[in-house]
């Protein structure tokens, strides 16, 4: 009888999440060849048994909140291991699963009832300077350039298909997917994205202009940006997990990666109806706006 291996993706050291990874380890499923299998971020990174074991899980789950999921996210793209996430955190956009539920959702997706569909990412190439050494990222959310630490606004160049689209002074720009667009996006002044849209959102942070806009591209377009003026560095971020320094003269080349992560849904409820939950758009099942 073949194994089916299932990924348990969680940080160890919370216990909230810990513990629901054992509730789900602790029931009996009726399936004797059932295997469960802890990991976090850091077991992938040193290799060992999580990288002979990703290619053979037949689905995971992460237990968190949105960045845990993200996390497992970035483990589990290249494999094309399905993903469902349980919210042991805080919003849970991502991570839509009740910790009081984990045990029963785990036997559902085992028993093959469950929906499937796959969320874009974006992949972020990282162009050092004249020597052109090529660093290699990728986010569900967004990939953020900011000032950093620094006080001042840094000058941005930000082009498509070789032409200018934006040249200003602001404390950033985000680039994000339209998973991203209830994030740091939706923060900044971007707009919110249904995520079957297949597009790109540019959003400026604070730019020092009335008139330089959010804008959405298409799916097959590359964005590159690049500091300009006075400006000598910058901070590249991604969901929280990529954090690099950007110096004048690199060269970032970021553009839609669609095989992105194939996503398990067990609530059937629809993206508006999650959207106007979570942001508290509707109260007792009527507008906030108070339409009856």
């Amino acid at each position: 009888m073949t194994e089916r291996v299932v990924g348990l993706f969680y940080k160890r050291d919370r216990d909230s999440s810990a513990a629901v990874a054992r509730q789900i380890e602790s029931e009996d499923y009726g399936c004797e060849n059932v295997r469960f299998f802890s990991f976090e971020s850091e077991d992938a990174r040193s290799g060992g048994d999580v990288l002979d074991l990703l290619p053979a899980m037949e689905f995971a789950v992460s237990i968190g909140g949105d960045g845990t999921f993200m996390r497992a996210s970035d483990v589990l793209r290249e494999y094309g291991v399905p993903l469902y996430g349980i919210n042991a955190g805080r919003l849970g956009f991502l991570a839509s699963g009740r910790p009081e539920d984990a045990a029963p959702d785990v036997r559902r997706i085992l028993s093959g009832d469950y929906g499937l569909y796959t969320r874009a990412m974006i992949k972020c190439e990282l162009l050092r300077g004249v020597a052109g050494k090529a660093e290699g990222f990728y986010a569900l959310n967004e990939f953020t350039l900011s000032k950093g630490p620094i006080s001042r606004p840094i000058g941005l160049l930000v082009t498509v298909k070789n032409e200018v689209l934006y040249r200003f002074l602001a404390d950033g720009v985000i680039v994000s997917t339209p998973t991203g667009s209830t994030a740091y996006s939706l923060s900044a002044g971007g707009p919110l994205v249904h995520p079957d849209v297949k597009c790109v959102i540019l959003t400026p942070i604070c730019p020092h202009s009335l008139y330089h806009r959010p804008f959405i591209l298409g799916s097959d377009e590359t964005v590159e940006i690049r500091l300009e003026g006075d400006s000598e560095r910058m901070t590249l971020s991604g969901d929280g997990i990529v954090n690099v320094e950007i110096l004048k003269g690199d060269l970032v080349r970021l553009s839609m990666d669609e095989r992105g992560i194939r996503v398990i849904s067990l609530d059937g409820s629809s993206y508006f109806e999650t959207i106007a939950r979570k942001l508290h758009w509707r109260a007792d099942g009527e507008s906030d706006a108070g339409i009856e």
